[in-house]
């Protein structure tokens, strides 16, 4: 398929041919769905605990007398209706990772790069290579958004070794994250108001997934 390319050098526009099998596939919105929701799920830390009724450091004497006082009947203060007392039903550590097999998660990724080339929201830009410095960067992506005369809100900035010191450049950029190609994954495709990639990058991804 054709797409754009924004020359940073020559402030242009220029076509290129993509790859099919990475920016025209037919969307799988379902395998979409649960890549975004694996990652979601094993970021979660799983660590909240709360104190059941043998857990409660309360002695377990009984709070008053069963009958003759006209009050409700009341057993030790370890009770959920006490206060300091125990949790009912409250959270335990546990494991919320979720699996997905490889071919799943690799498809995912090219229904969301096929998805986002389809809305237009993928640039790819050519003659970048960043120092680490971040007003050069800052520079750099102001221009895409100038030669393409658009607005890129958020921004996902896919690159390669070749491209210099990314992550160091875009770290103080609140609107921009970097990833390296080999990292790509759908639910960071899906995050993000614009994805900015590098020529090198595209190049770098048919060589790491070469039979997909």
């Amino acid at each position: 398929m054709k797409g754009s390319l924004v020359n940073i050098k020559s402030n242009s526009i220029e076509e290129i041919d993509l790859p099919d099998r990475f920016f025209s596939r037919d969307v799988n919105k379902y395998l979409l769905y649960l890549a975004v929701k694996r990652h979601l799920a094993n970021m979660r830390r799983g660590t909240a605990d709360t104190q059941e009724r043998g857990d409660v450091d309360y002695s377990t004497r009984k709070v008053r007398p069963q009958k003759g006082t006209g009050r409700s009947r009341q057993g030790a203060r370890t009770s959920n209706i006490w206060k300091g007392g125990a949790v009912v039903f409250g959270p335990h550590p546990r494991d919320f990772s979720l699996k997905m097999n490889k071919k799943e998660r690799r498809n995912a990724i090219f229904s969301a790069l096929s998805s986002r080339m389809k809305d237009g929201d993928i640039y790819i830009v050519e003659g970048f290579n960043a120092s680490g410095k971040t007003k050069e960067f800052r520079e750099t992506i102001n221009k895409v958004s100038e030669i393409s005369k658009k607005n890129l809100g958020t921004i996902l900035f896919v690159f390669s070794e070749e491209n210099g010191e990314i992550e160091r450049a875009s770290r103080n950029l609140p609107y921009c994250s970097a990833i390296n190609f080999r990292y790509l994954n759908a639910y960071a495709l899906t995050l993000f108001d614009s994805i900015v990639i590098s020529k090198e990058a595209v190049e770098g991804i048919e060589r790491w997934w070469p039979n997909d």
